[in-house]
């Protein structure tokens, strides 16, 4: 445990010297690496679909989650609780949405492919556009507003709407229009994380402080849906685990990355690398799950990433 620990401390002194002698490099070493994980932990949630509902796969996710971060937090000294009432509050209400953008995220991996959605749960730069003039205040630019509507002819070609493509029943074509709903509903969820993050870093809380609010409430309220649901049966078995802890390891290590990257480097630099990720689920869809791929999402993944990236630049 010793050597562990002696380990453990060399690894991070390594790390925060290249943070300190070189600051952009590293955080866009972090932001690369984060979509990586971010990629493993969306590709293990297609290994489970089908088998296990999206809230089974996010209520054992959230407790794993809950683990390392807890983990994390005892080695780094990291205070995971706040006594004042505001800063409680904000934190709370991020733990919320960050759970409900899970619930959707989640499930749009469940509908369709892993492609698709990524480019749609990766749209957030779209919402944040208008939840910042609203909430913050922030003004709206027409170039913005122009790369926006950009964005949003892409997501019609992914959606694949029947007015449009023509009429079709099945349950493909069905699941590719729900799957769409729940990965807007997601990036949506998680733009309105961005402004809680934003009125956060003003009281210095460190991510892995949000997390763990993020993890608590999740595992709360996936618990109690899990509990009222009597029509799928919780099983658990050795595929179930090793694929969870991966998946759970991977979306914790991605979000960490993620966190690092944004204090070190301005979120116009790092936010264009989250679409490495829709890259690497392409690349997955090929290559190793063999799915059929559509022109329409190729062109509209091009739309979306052209008009978030012009929208951040």
């Amino acid at each position: 445990m010793k050597n562990l620990d002696q380990f453990y401390l060399k690894f991070q002194d390594v790390f925060e010297h290249l943070e300190q002698s070189n600051k952009k490099k590293t955080a866009i070493l972090y932001a690369v690496a984060s979509q990586v994980f971010f990629t493993v932990m969306y590709y293990c949630v297609t290994l489970l679909k089908g088998e296990y509902s999206s809230m089974q796969i996010i209520n054992m996710r959230m407790i794993l989650g809950f683990i390392f971060n807890t983990l994390y937090c005892s080695a780094n000294k990291v205070e995971v609780y706040s006594d004042q009432s505001k800063v409680f509050k904000l934190l709370t209400l991020r733990g919320l949405l960050g759970g409900l953008n899970m619930t959707f995220v989640f499930t749009c991996f469940t509908l369709m492919t892993i492609s698709d959605g990524s480019i749609l749960v990766n749209t957030s730069p779209i919402w944040t556009n208008f939840l910042a003039a609203i909430f913050l205040g922030e003004q709206l630019s027409k170039k913005a507003f122009g790369f926006c509507m950009l964005s949003f002819f892409g997501i019609i070609l992914v959606c694949r709407p029947a007015f449009l493509f023509g009429q079709s029943t099945s349950s493909q074509d069905q699941n590719q229009f729900l799957g769409t709903i729940y990965g807007l509903a997601g990036s949506l969820f998680v733009s309105l994380v961005a402004i809680v993050i934003r009125k956060l870093s003003k009281y210095n809380c460190k991510g892995a402080m949000h997390m763990q609010y993020h993890y608590f409430i999740s595992i709360i309220f996936t618990s109690v849906i899990l509990l009222t649901d009597s029509e799928r049966p919780f099983i658990i078995t050795f595929k179930f685990c090793y694929i969870m802890l991966i998946l759970s390891f991977s979306g914790f290590v991605a979000q960490l990355l993620q966190s690092k990257a944004l204090s070190l480097e301005k979120a116009s630099i790092i936010s264009p690398m989250k679409y490495l990720q829709v890259l690497l689920s392409f690349m997955i869809d090929i290559f190793v799950l063999k799915s059929e791929m559509f022109m329409t999402s190729m062109v509209g993944a091009g739309l979306i990433i052209l008009g978030s990236v012009g929208i951040v630049m």
